[in-house]
C-alpha cells in the first residue's frame, strides 16, 4: 500500500504505525475492554480534577471498570452470604472501603467520602460479559439510573447488581447516617436515550452517556457519537 511505501521515520510512516492496531488489539477492536474503558474514564476524571467548573457539580465521582467487574464476579457470593437479623453482615468485595472513602480509583483520586462529600456516582457496568451500560447512582434521591445503548439486549434482572452499591453505603456509613440507607434505592433503565446502531460500540456509548450527564449536557435526540469519536475512543487502548 501507499502507507508501506513511505520512508521509515517519516511523519507518514509514524501515522501508519499509530493507526495500525497491534496484535492484541485486533481481536478487541469491536468492543472496548475494561482497560480501554478505564483509559477513557481516567481522561474524564483528569478533566474533572483540573476543571471542576466545567461540570454540573463538584460532588460526584466516577468509578472504574475494575470496581463493577469485581462486584459482578462477587455477586453470587454477596447473595449467598448470610445476613444478620438487621440485614447487615453480608459479604462485600475486597477494596469496598477504599472506594467508599475515595482512595480508589487511584488515578486522580477524589479522597471524598460517599454521601458526606459525594452525591452522585457514575460507573460503567459490564452486562452478560459483553455489553457495557452506564450507571448513575444519585445518593440524595435514592435512585439508580441505567443508560443502555441496546435496551433490548439485557433484562432488568441482569443489571440488578447495581443494587449492591446502596447496601455498601449502609454498611460502611456510621451512626445516624446508616439509617438513611435502610430503604432500597429505586431502579430505572431510562428509555428514550440514543441507541447504538452498530454492534460493538456499547463501550463508547457508555463513556459518552457518563460524559454528557456529568457535564450537564442533554443527550442528543438522535446520534450520540459520530464516527470520529468512535475511532478516538477505540484507539485509547494504544496509549495504556
Amino acid at each position: 500500500s501507499k502507507w508501506r511505501q513511505k520512508v521509515k521515520g517519516s511523519s507518514s510512516h509514524w501515522f501508519y504505525i499509530l493507526l495500525t492496531p497491534t496484535k492484541w488489539l485486533i481481536d478487541t477492536v469491536c468492543r472496548l475492554l475494561s482497560h480501554h474503558m478505564d483509559a477513557g474514564i481516567n481522561l474524564l476524571r483528569l478533566r474533572y480534577t483540573k476543571h471542576p467548573e466545567w461540570f454540573r457539580s463538584d460532588r460526584f465521582c466516577i468509578l472504574d471498570a475494575v470496581f463493577t467487574q469485581m462486584w459482578t464476579a462477587k455477586y453470587s457470593e454477596f447473595l449467598a452470604s448470610p445476613a444478620n437479623p438487621d440485614g447487615s453482615g453480608k459479604l462485600l468485595p475486597p477494596g469496598a472501603l477504599d472506594y467508599y472513602t475515595g482512595e480508589e480509583p487511584a488515578y486522580s483520586r477524589s479522597n471524598k467520602t460517599w454521601a458526606r462529600e459525594i452525591d452522585d456516582i457514575y460507573a460503567p457496568l459490564l452486562v452478560k460479559n459483553d455489553h457495557w451500560v452506564a450507571c448513575w447512582i444519585s445518593i440524595p434521591r435514592r435512585r439508580i439510573v441505567i443508560w443502555d445503548s441496546e435496551i433490548a439486549y439485557a433484562t432488568d434482572a441482569e443489571i440488578a447488581k447495581a443494587h449492591m452499591l446502596p447496601y455498601m453505603l449502609r454498611m460502611l456509613s456510621t451512626g445516624a447516617e446508616r439509617e438513611l440507607y435502610t430503604v432500597d434505592f429505586t431502579h430505572e433503565r431510562e428509555s428514550g436515550v440514543p441507541q447504538n446502531k452498530q454492534s460493538g460500540d456499547c463501550g463508547v456509548y457508555c463513556l459518552k452517556y457518563i460524559e454528557c450527564h456529568a457535564l450537564g449536557m442533554p443527550f442528543p435526540p438522535h446520534e450520540l457519537i459520530n464516527g470520529t469519536e468512535k475511532r478516538d475512543y477505540k484507539h485509547l487502548g494504544l496509549y495504556d
